[in-house]
């Protein structure tokens, strides 16, 4: 019985000291990661991460608001082209804090950023949803009223009288 009591204490021993394995939420959390810092510097890093059924939609109501990309448009029309219009030196993304479950991920993001028109620090809400293992969609939320008035040159109004 010693003996045996033995044998499963040593396998309980290399059991906890192994290495752990991510869970399935983890790995969607560094997944979405990724790609967010990779979407510029590394596009076909990021591009390597998305289901073929992907779609992107930014949330907005002015614009590109709603428009439904996909895996191939995104890099091509809207990260190529698009970004870098409304946001000539760039953009830095610092993560604030993040969710994550075995279907998909948030992540809460802030940015510092000079627009077009002038300095841009919003803040940004990505939600990510997962299929077979890649990223199948992401939503983009951030405010409106920013991205109207810095990158797109709109005027705010008073309507009270």
């Amino acid at each position: 019985m010693i003996k045996y009591f033995g044998i499963l204490i040593t396998i309980f021993v290399f059991s906890c000291n192994a290495p752990k394995k991510n869970s399935l939420s983890e790995n969607n959390l560094e997944m979405a990661q990724s790609f967010l810092d990779n979407i510029i510097t590394n596009p076909e890093k990021a591009k390597s991460l998305l289901h073929k059924d992907f779609t992107f939609a930014w949330m907005g109501i002015i614009e590109q608001g709603g428009k439904i990309w996909n895996k191939e448009n995104l890099f091509d029309e809207y990260f190529k082209n698009i970004i870098p219009e409304i946001l000539p030196n760039g953009i830095v993304l610092k993560t604030l804090d993040a969710i994550s479950d075995d279907n998909g991920v948030a992540i809460i993001q802030e940015g510092d950023a000079v627009g077009k028109n002038g300095e841009y620090d919003n803040k940004y809400v990505w939600v990510f949803k997962m299929k077979d293992g890649l990223i199948h969609s992401i939503r983009e939320y951030n405010s409106d009223i920013l991205v109207a008035t810095q990158l797109y040159n709109y005027k705010l109004i008073n309507t009270e009288k």
